[in-house]
């Protein structure tokens, strides 16, 4: 490989499933994708992962590596803007005791990081079990690569939905995984509701409950505008179902190699 033709590759790291990606090239051209299976075991959820992570960077080899999080490995809290706080420090111990109420013992070992936002605005801290980061430190640096960044799901399809939106009112997005939905919600572009919870295989025809129980909790009012769902593995019945209930299906666009029909299921690692 070239020092004028960087190879670099993204990995999403889920419970059920490990897929990479590589891009080749300083215009990040999709070079190759590849699924592993993940058997499960270990004492944490996470850990039934590694195997399948290890042997994609032994197939892979790319010196630079980015890793994607699953919502399963992931907890998330809305952060109003206060101004009493000064700087990231106070947002993260602030995070830190709501995580700690919520989860009891559970979050002393986690790593809380928070996303960038202008002053004056809400922030999303996440909560990622400190024992999996050092995991991926130690394998990505067993197979003789660089981990250059560690990054939720939600953050990967942030961007993506951020320019769909109509930048006034309430503004919601469900991204899906198998097995999982998250709800987010952005009030006049500020975050307002952030919340994952477990799914059945006919999801898509559940999506109406979930939002109106979702804006119930939230104290929001149903949503006007067109709700844009983010559903990479969803089948061909579950977009069509989308469709037809009025749902607007996110997807990236196609190029520099990535077609969207073909590579679908690795669009998270394209965003990223």
């Amino acid at each position: 490989m070239s020092l004028l033709s960087p190879e670099t590759l993204d990995i999403f790291l889920s419970p059920t499933a490990v897929l990479a990606l590589s891009r080749v090239g300083w215009r990040r051209r999709l070079r190759k994708t590849r699924s592993y299976a993940v058997a499960s075991g270990g004492e944490a959820l996470w850990q039934g992962a590694l195997p399948a992570l290890a042997a994609a960077l032994k197939d892979f080899g790319c010196g630079s590596v980015r890793i994607l999080l699953s919502h399963d490995f992931v907890q998330y809290r809305v952060l109003p803007w206060r101004e009493e706080l000064r700087g990231d420090a106070e947002y993260q111990a602030l995070a830190q005791l709501e995580f700690a109420s919520a989860f009891g013992s559970l979050a002393h070992d986690w790593t809380v990081c928070l996303s960038d936002e202008k002053p004056g605005a809400s922030c999303v801290a996440a909560a990622v079990p400190s024992g999996l980061l050092a995991a991926l430190v130690a394998q990505v640096k067993a197979a003789g690569g660089k981990l250059d960044g560690v990054q939720t799901y939600l953050a990967a399809a942030t961007d993506l939905w951020q320019r769909r939106m109509p930048g006034r009112g309430d503004q919601w997005l469900l991204l899906h995984e198998p097995g999982r939905i998250c709800v987010a919600v952005k009030h006049n572009s500020n975050w307002c509701w952030l919340r994952h919870l477990k799914v059945t295989a006919d999801w898509a025809q559940q999506l109406p409950q979930v939002v109106a129980a979702e804006a119930l909790l939230a104290g929001l009012e149903a949503p006007s505008d067109p709700i844009q769902v983010f559903a990479p593995s969803a089948t061909s019945e579950a977009r069509e179902t989308l469709s037809e209930l009025g749902f607007r299906v996110l997807a990236p666009r196609s190029g520099r190699g990535f077609m969207a029909d073909r590579d679908a299921v690795f669009s998270p690692l394209w965003l990223a």
